[in-house]
């Protein structure tokens, strides 16, 4: 029995010496993310930072006479006037707003590609699309390659910018169906204007007309078809071909022009004797200009430099290798005025000017933080 009671003095004393070493993880607190830039400043590599060197980063919102929002972030030092060495962007909302009234800052800045704010003001792009879908259909997913989706049939887009746009369509038909066209698309003016697409008539049996449609390019027109079941390609402009067996298939079209710029064209074709299988495709039906006197969607980048002089993209025409472009958006806390606010993470080029010099810009990394009504 005594041996029975030591045992049980031994367990508690290491009961309790092994309480007496438990440790806790400590306490720790997620620090509020750092917002910085760095960038290349006529070749003199340049980095600003919050937190450093008493740098804070402002994020305000201003509504200018044409009741254009202008979203501002401003990375500068601290108790100073007309700040050395500071930052500002200033990103445009893409629409006129009545005075005082909230905005749609979730439309407004989104991921993308953004023109600067310039004298000769770029223009947006009114682009028309066109669904076709061989089965009948349940529903649609656009997604028009610079962060923005639709799910209308035949939907209407801006761009904000010209280039070339991964835009796809998915199409899901009422038996469950789904069927994806991608295209890299030609949108806008100046190097970007040549485009092509497929048509396609079913004839009997497995055998399909082709037919390539160009817009806006300059001939002679050099054509490299395949048809998607590993038989030879074709050359031709409007080549038939005969499928072996009954099926889908993805035909791709390659078009250099002229100019020698070249346009590719994808397409999901299904022979005239299969009944099971679905294909969804599209077409650009027309892209027009539309000018943008307001300088919806324009962003400004202005830097005080080191002797406090002013410099600024606005009201200038920019090289062809400036750009501006929002990588991701995302909900922030309160600024000090205790407005809504958005963090931002944006890389860009430009060219800034004071009217007798300017200042390249080159390959900035910014986090910033923008605030709105």
């Amino acid at each position: 029995m005594k041996n029975f009671y030591n045992c049980i003095i031994v367990l508690l004393l290491i009961a309790c010496i092994s309480c007496g070493k438990k440790e806790y993880p400590p306490s720790t607190t997620e620090g509020s993310p750092v917002f910085n830039c760095t960038m290349s400043m006529n070749g003199v590599p340049t980095s600003i930072e919050a937190g450093v060197n008493n740098y804070y980063m402002y994020s305000s919102f201003q509504q200018d006479s044409n009741n254009v929002y202008g979203f501002i972030a401003g990375l500068k030092q601290t108790n100073c006037t007309n700040c050395p060495n500071s930052l500002q962007i200033q990103i445009n909302d893409f629409k006129v707003s009545a005075t005082n009234s909230i905005t749609q800052i979730d439309s407004s800045l989104i991921p993308g590609n953004y023109n600067y704010l310039a004298s000769n003001a770029a223009s947006f792009y009114f682009a028309q699309f066109q669904s076709s879908y061989n089965k009948p259909a349940a529903s649609y997913l656009w997604n028009f390659g610079d962060g923005v989706t639709s799910t209308s049939i035949n939907p209407n887009h801006i761009y904000k910018k010209s280039g070339k746009y991964n835009i796809s369509l998915t199409v899901t038909g009422l038996n469950s169906c789904e069927s994806s066209i991608y295209n890299v698309q030609n949108i806008g003016t100046v190097n970007y204007k040549f485009r092509t697409r497929i048509d396609a008539d079913s004839t009997m049996g497995t055998s399909i007309n082709f037919s390539s449609i160009n817009s806006q390019g300059i001939g002679p027109y050099q054509y490299l078809w395949n048809f998607g079941d590993g038989t030879p390609t074709s050359t031709l402009a409007n080549p038939t071909h005969a499928y072996q067996y009954t099926g889908a298939y993805p035909v791709t079209l390659r078009v250099i022009d002229g100019n020698n710029d070249t346009a590719y064209a994808k397409y999901n074709t299904v022979t005239q004797n299969d009944i099971s299988s679905c294909a969804a495709n599209y077409s650009v039906n027309a892209v027009s200009q539309t000018p943008n006197a307001l300088g919806l969607s324009n962003v400004v980048v202005n830097w005080i430099d080191g002797n406090g002089t002013f410099y600024t993209s606005k009201n200038a025409q920019q090289p062809a290798n400036s750009y501006f472009n929002i990588l991701s958006v995302e909900n922030f806390k309160n600024n000090d005025n205790n407005q809504l606010t958005k963090k931002l993470h944006v890389k860009f080029t430009c060219t800034i000017y004071n009217g007798a010099t300017a200042i390249l810009i080159n390959n900035a990394d910014a986090i910033i933080c923008v605030a709105y009504k």
